[in-house]
Order: C-alpha cells, then structure tokens, then sequence
C-alpha cells in the first residue's frame, strides 16, 4: 500500500515539475510562433522549435522551420535546382523598427516530400529575445516573388523556452 502512495506522488511530481506537450504546443499557438500563411497557392508554415536543454542543442540559437508547399498537394516542380539550397542566407532576416537581424545560418531540410520543401533558421537567441516584437521577413525569390513577413515576439519565444526546458 505505501508503495503505490509513493509511485503515485512520484507521478504527480513528475507531472507537476514541467509544462506538458499539449501545454507547450497550444501556448505556441497562441503567441504566434505557429504560423501558417497561403500566398499564390503556396503555403508557408512557419514553427518556432524550442530547444531542450541537455539534449544536444545549442541554446544559444533559436531554430524555426519554414515549411513551403503547394495549396493543392501537387507536388513542386523545379525545387532540385541549386537556388532552392544554397544562398539562403540572404533571403531570411528579423526586422524591428531600428534593427535587422541577419540569419546564422539557413539549410534545407531534406524531409522526404515531394510537395514541398523545409529549411531550418537558426537565428542568434540573444538578438531574438532583444527584439520585442519584430517581423520575420522571407524575400522569397524562389516561389511567389513577395516579401512574406511572419510577426514574432521574443518574450513570446522566452516563454516557450521556459515551458519546454527540463526541470
């Protein structure tokens, strides 16, 4: 009998300690770090990745996936041309009203679609939790020929990192 008492606090502290993924998931919704833009029958997904601590990541940089896909499902024609994966670095940047913010680097994720491709942004943490509201600006001379801006906020970034971190 003691011993399911003590299992069962153990599971309520664990339970307790830490924000749970459907926490974390929906407060990233709700502060936009979740977007998702259609422009010229391409969506743009954009995902904000909060990283763990000890688990490898380098938490000094901030991670977004851009997810570029066709409305329909169709799959992309075109995307194995080298400007789709390199020179990316010049088409991503954070922008504030006094600021602009160069990415650290910018790769192509191969994910296995053929509707669609991913890059990750890697950011500078430091530079992004400075800038309290600021836009993510995609120059996208690769498919719709606009500028694609995604609003952000570092404190909204700072709190997600706080939810997803390990107690």
């Amino acid at each position: 009998m003691i011993k399911h008492f003590i299992a069962g606090c153990f599971i309520l502290l664990v339970c307790a300690c830490g924000a749970s993924r459907k926490e974390v998931v929906q407060s990233m919704k709700d502060n936009d770090l979740v977007q998702e833009k259609t422009v010229n029958d391409y969506v743009f997904r954009l995902q904000y990745m909060p990283s763990v601590q000890g688990a490898g990541d380098d938490t000094s940089l901030a991670y977004f996936r851009l997810n570029v896909s066709n409305s329909g499902g169709v799959p992309m024609k075109g995307t194995g041309d080298l400007s789709y994966s390199y020179g990316l670095d010049t088409l991503f940047s954070l922008v504030n009203a006094a600021d602009t913010i160069s990415a650290v680097d910018i790769t192509r994720i191969a994910n296995g679609t053929v509707n669609g491709v991913e890059y990750m942004l890697v950011f500078d943490r430091a530079k992004v939790y400075a800038e309290p509201d600021c836009k993510l600006l995609f120059r996208d001379w690769l498919f719709t020929h606009q500028f694609i801006s995604f609003p952000l906020k570092g404190s909204a970034i700072a709190h997600i990192d706080s939810l997803s971190q390990k107690i």
